[in-house]
């Protein structure tokens, strides 16, 4: 509904113009009247009337006065002029001033209410548009967002790219990158995606931090791992130490705020070209990773921790540890495999001469060789089912759970957990397979429990050796191949012995035996009693 305010030195025209307009038809609404033109401004700037109806001649401003004011203050009010001059130096004005349109006294009702319902409609037009061109800049700069992330992102991939800098509105200067790494304290929490959630807010933080400063900044969220980028002028650049001190700052503030999580800030080397934005991606990258060798929960400065490491080789799994390590797994040797990693990971920790910069590869390539070699030994299917079926984690969980570890310790942890769960696995499907031929003589055993049965026959059905099942069947049950057979023709026995309607002969021979005499027998020794007498406890 559009708001109306009547202004004009005599109440009774404001009275009258008030009379004649159709506020209910037309769904407006009045702010009342003003007698002067100063007054008018004041309630114009402080109440923001879509439409005001005005005299030309009124004491302390003019009303051509008031539009002109109003016209350089850029308010989107639409103003009729009425006046009972003539002249056309007043109507020159007034249209110069964006004036909607000029009515002369007396006035006519119809034609002050169809030029206001010409206004409605205008301005329905108006808002249309500019809800249309509003929706369209929204789209645009999601799209834009969408595409500055996703640069931002395929660098952080491939450090070596050209940068897309038409993206962004980047000025000479510096360009700096900061890595905020949170982890969370209790690892199942990173199925959650509420991590990455609380990345961009503390991302936005920063951004708005130093807002004032840059030209531009844009961020992008991976799993657990949020990248600052921010283009300044040097001359504008307060001191690095300033920085990274009001990047202390707002880390004491989200780890206070996000208890249930750990944060790290890596701030990267300033650059000062395009043409060098990854290498401010990169340090910022590598100081993130040095976690494990300055320790989390605080802000890392690339330049000062690269100074303070000496020039070291790489840590890695030796081949032999590595040989070693597999070659326990295949033979489901669980605590020896443990036992291995921790001795090894122990030498990451302690031994001074490493450098932990690339641990997070090597433990990532190790897990994902136990994978692919577990597969190909055909311990397992490949790939294992879901995670709940077998314990072992998919590759995106495994993605996320080193990318949450902060200590060498963590990564040792991880890496025992994952090779505990592809031993216990396997284990349980070597069980299964054990127990297959056991299962089909079983069955078998069952179902021709009417007749003669050779362990030979069996083991043919069952697809093993006679020895083997032999072994097998005794080490599996307690018993040998043959006793559990007449256990089974025993239990049968009884069962039937319930049942009137059958003699004594026919359930001997129903259970394989062709001679009474000889199952009686049998049937005493197991039972206690002779299959009349078991009968008379049931009949």
């Amino acid at each position: 509904m559009l708001k109306i305010l009547i202004v004009d030195d005599e109440p009774d025209i404001c009275e009258l113009i008030h009379k004649l307009i159709d506020w209910e038809g037309l769904e407006l609404v009045s702010l009342g009247s003003s007698w002067n033109g100063i007054d008018a401004m004041e309630i114009i700037l402080r109440q923001k009337p879509d439409i005001v109806i005005t005299d030309i001649q009124m004491p302390g401003m003019t009303g051509l006065e008031v539009i002109e004011r109003a016209s350089q203050q850029n308010l989107p009010t639409k103003f009729i002029v009425i006046s009972g001059y003539r002249e056309f130096e007043y109507a020159q004005q007034a249209i110069r001033f964006g004036v909607e349109d000029y009515l002369l006294k007396p006035i006519s009702k119809t034609d002050l209410n169809l030029l206001l319902k010409r206004l409605l409609r205008e301005s329905g037009a108006v808002r249309e548009r500019r809800a249309s061109e509003n929706a369209i800049r929204k789209e645009l700069q999601q799209k834009t967002s969408v595409l500055r992330r996703n640069e931002l992102r395929q660098t952080l991939t491939d450090f070596n790219r050209t940068f897309h800098k038409e993206l962004f509105s980047f000025q000479p200067g510096v360009f700096w990158a900061v890595c905020v790494h949170a982890s969370c304290r209790d690892k199942a929490d990173i199925r959650q995606s509420t991590l990455q959630k609380v990345l961009e807010n503390v991302s936005m933080r920063i951004g708005e931090t130093f807002k004032s400063q840059v030209f531009d900044s844009e961020y992008v969220v991976t799993d657990c791992n949020a990248y600052i980028l921010m283009n300044y002028a040097e001359a504008r650049h307060i001191a690095y130490r300033q920085r990274c001190e009001e990047l202390q700052r707002l880390l004491a503030d989200v780890s206070t705020q996000y208890q249930n999580l750990r944060f790290t800030f890596s701030a990267g080397s300033p650059v000062y070209t395009e043409e060098e934005i990854w290498r401010a991606f990169e340090s910022a990258e590598r100081a993130s990773v040095l976690r494990l060798y300055a320790g989390s929960g605080k802000v890392i400065e690339h330049q000062r921790l690269r100074a303070s490491l000496p020039d070291i080789p790489e840590c890695k799994f030796s081949a032999e540890d590595s040989q070693t390590l597999l070659s326990r797994i295949e033979t489901l040797q669980k605590e020896p495999s443990l036992a291995l990693i921790r001795s090894v990971y122990g030498e990451f920790r302690s031994v001074e001469s490493y450098s932990l910069s690339n641990l997070f590869q090597v433990t990532r390539t190790l897990i994902l060789r136990i994978r692919n070699e577990v597969a190909a030994m055909g311990l397992r299917e490949d790939p294992p089912p879901s995670e709940e079926e077998s314990g072992i984690p998919s590759e995106d969980i495994i993605h996320k759970r080193l990318a949450n570890c902060d200590t060498v310790d963590e990564l040792a942890d991880f890496l025992c957990e994952y090779t505990e769960a592809e031993i216990d696995y396997c284990s349980k499907l070597q069980i299964q397979k054990v127990g297959e031929p056991i299962r089909a003589a079983q069955e078998y055993v069952r179902a021709h429990i009417n007749r003669q049965i050779s362990l030979e026959e069996v083991s043919e059905r069952a697809f093993v050796s006679a020895g083997y099942l032999s072994t097998l069947f005794k080490e599996r049950t307690g018993k040998n191949f043959s006793d559990y057979v007449i256990e089974t023709r025993i239990e049968e026995a009884k069962r039937l012995l319930r049942d009137p309607s059958l003699n004594i002969r026919g359930i001997a021979e129903r259970v394989g035996y062709a001679d009474q005499r000889h199952f009686s027998k049998v049937f005493q020794k197991m039972v206690g009693v002779t299959p009349t007498a078991y009968r008379k406890f049931y009949v």
